[in-house]
C-alpha cells in the first residue's frame, strides 16, 4: 500500500547537495534550470510505494539520495524482489517513453530525496531539448544491459546456495579485498527468499550452513565475510 505521508523539499536542482557525476546531475546549466523548473523535489519516509507495477506511472521519479526496492509479483502472487537500487537511480523512465504500464513495484526502504517529473512535462523536455532526450537514451541503454547482466547471472546459478552466495557477494562487491568483509544484515531471511526466487525455510537453512563451514559470520546486526575467496568457489 502506497504511504501517501510525504514532504515537499526545496525545488533546486543546481544547488542541490546530491549532485553528483553522471545522469541528469551533469546536465548544461540550462537543461538542468529547465528540469528543475518542471519537476519539484519530494521527501518519501520508508515504505511509501513510487510506482506499482500494471499501473500507468504519473511521471518519472529521480532517486537523490537514498535506497528502494524493485520487485514483481510472480502468478502464483509470490514476490520477487529484483534488485536493491542506491540513490540516482530513475524509475518510470522506460514505461513514460514506452506509453506503457510500469512493469515492476517500486517501495523506498529508506528516507528518500525525490525530483518527480510529470508525465507530460517531461515529454515534452525530450521533445525540446536534446542533451536530457540524450541522457535518457543511454539511460534506457544502461537498462537494458543491467537486464540482460541479471538474466545471464540467474541463467548461470544452477542452485539456491549459488545464487545466495552471489547474493552476498554483490552486497560487498565494492568493499576493499580484506580478509573481514561486513554488511548489515538488514533484510529478513523471507526478503533474501524473494530476492534469489526461494523459500524462507531454504534461505535459513543455507545461512545455518553458511555458517556451520565458516562461509559467513553474523555478529549482531552485521554479517561477516571473512573469506570472500572461499564463497566466490561456490557462486
Amino acid at each position: 500500500m502506497s504511504v501517501l505521508r510525504r514532504f515537499v523539499a526545496p525545488n533546486d536542482c543546481v544547488n542541490c547537495s546530491h549532485r553528483r557525476d553522471g545522469d541528469f546531475c551533469q546536465l548544461p546549466a540550462g537543461s538542468l534550470d529547465f528540469l528543475s523548473y518542471v519537476g519539484h523535489i519530494t521527501l518519501y519516509p520508508a515504505y511509501s510505494t513510487l510506482l506499482t507495477e500494471g499501473q500507468i506511472p504519473q511521471g518519472v521519479y529521480i532517486v537523490c539520495s537514498g535506497r528502494v526496492k524493485l520487485s514483481v509479483e510472480t502468478r502464483e502472487r509470490k514476490t520477487v524482489i529484483l534488485k536493491i537500487a542506491e540513490n540516482r537511480q530513475v524509475l518510470g523512465l522506460s514505461a513514460i517513453v514506452s506509453g506503457r504500464t510500469a512493469p515492476m513495484t517500486v517501495t523506498t526502504l529508506d528516507f528518500c530525496q525525490v525530483k518527480f517529473v510529470e508525465r507530460e512535462n517531461f515529454l515534452r523536455l525530450l521533445e525540446t531539448d536534446s542533451r536530457i532526450a540524450l541522457t535518457c537514451a543511454a539511460m534506457l541503454a544502461s537498462e537494458v544491459n543491467e537486464a540482460f547482466e541479471d538474466v545471464h547471472d540467474l541463467l548461470l546459478a544452477r542452485s539456491s546456495t549459488e545464487k545466495l552466495a552471489r547474493l552476498l557477494l554483490s552486497w560487498v562487491a565494492s568493499e576493499p579485498h580484506n580478509r573481514d568483509l561486513r554488511v548489515s544484515a538488514e533484510f529478513t531471511h523471507e526478503e533474501i527468499a524473494q530476492m534469489i526466487g526461494s523459500s524462507r525455510e531454504t534461505v535459513t537453512r543455507l545461512l545455518s550452513d553458511m555458517r556451520r563451514k565458516e562461509l559467513i559470520r553474523i555478529e549482531g546486526s552485521t554479517l561477516i565475510i571473512p573469506n570472500r575467496v572461499a564463497l566466490q568457489a561456490i557462486a
